[in-house]
């Protein structure tokens, strides 16, 4: 009976350790990282985007200084709007191209909110929406159809507006499911034993 005490107890670490998603420690609070990858249509739309962004960036530069050194005259009001129009257009597309593609959840527990960013290439991220503890309404668990896993979701308020933070089984999802409704709605999980 020892033996496969200890035996489940090797199987609940390698479990742990095998889990899709990463939770990191920070002095503000922790963040949670989405171990899936972006599908691959973002990325070859990306990699299209980088493409276009380079020639319209190259044909900026062309329009403005190409004329210029075969022709005698000033580089006119038409050329130098096009290079505009075209050099915005780049840098807009060469943003999009180097933008993370999978969002994560930053929970801060000293400024009591949470923040769902998407991290770019470089590591800097781009917030899409902060929420105050306050403002979260649940932390549950959604089975995913056709899969053998589960989302763990915030919910916004008591609306239909979520947060997605993690998609694992039940058994890798439930301890950061008590973590965070215990920080973000004081809530222990159930079955604990409460501080007296």
């Amino acid at each position: 009976m020892t033996d496969m005490n200890s035996t489940m107890i090797n199987f609940n670490s390698d479990i742990a350790r095998t889990s899709p998603f990463e939770v990191e420690e920070i002095f503000w609070g922790y963040k949670v990282r989405s171990g899936y990858g972006a599908p691959v249509s973002v990325i070859f739309g990306q990699i299209l985007c980088f493409f276009f962004g380079v020639c319209l960036l190259t044909a900026t530069f062309g329009v403005l200084v190409l004329p210029t050194l075969f022709f005698d005259g000033g580089a006119g009001m038409m050329r130098v709007g096009a290079a505009a129009l075209m050099g915005m257009t780049a840098a807009y597309l060469l943003w999009f191209a180097s933008r993370g593609t999978v969002a994560e959840v930053h929970v801060d527990t000293k400024d009591r909110e949470i923040c769902e960013v998407v991290p770019n290439r470089v590591g800097r991220p781009s917030v899409v929406g902060i929420y105050a503890f306050d403002a979260i309404g649940g932390v549950f668990l959604e089975q995913i159809e056709n899969a053998d896993q589960s989302q763990l979701v915030l919910r916004y308020r008591d609306t239909d507006l979520s947060v997605s933070v993690a998609v694992g089984t039940e058994a890798q999802l439930t301890p950061l499911r008590d973590r965070l409704a215990r920080d973000l709605l004081g809530m222990s999980p159930v079955g604990a034993p409460r501080a007296a």
